[in-house]
This record gives C-alpha cells, sequence and structure tokens, in this order.
C-alpha cells in the first residue's frame, strides 16, 4: 500500500492506495501539522488496508454475479 500527503489549497491530503483503489482524507493546515498527519497515517493503516481488502472482494463479487 502506497500512502502519500499532499498539501494543496490549505489542506493536507492523506491518500492511501492499493491497485485501483483509492482513499483520502483532508485536514486542514491551518489546524494539524504534517508530523501530525504522518503519525496519523501510519496509525491508520491497518484499518485502511482492510477496507480496501474489503472493497476488492465486494468489486469481485460484484464481475463475477455479472458474467453469469
Amino acid at each position: 500500500m502506497r500512502i502519500a500527503i499532499h498539501s494543496y489549497n490549505g489542506q493536507y491530503r492523506l491518500q492511501f492506495e492499493v491497485d485501483q483503489y483509492a482513499q483520502s482524507f483532508k485536514f486542514s493546515e491551518s489546524d494539524h501539522r504534517l508530523d501530525e498527519i504522518q503519525t496519523w497515517g501510519q496509525a491508520m493503516a491497518e484499518e485502511v488496508l482492510m477496507r480496501f481488502v474489503d472493497m476488492r472482494t465486494q468489486h469481485h463479487n460484484i464481475l463475477s454475479s455479472k458474467s453469469r
């Protein structure tokens, strides 16, 4: 899983990506520091990865049911 933090328009965007799946969280730069966002990203990584597993399963099930 790739974890990236982008900064633009006065916001930090904490983004998680696996294959074709992505999830991002927005935080105001005026309310939060970059090191906070980095710490939160590490703390959230395992749960986000589990959501990606669920998303992949759901996606696979939908595609499998269409091909029947």
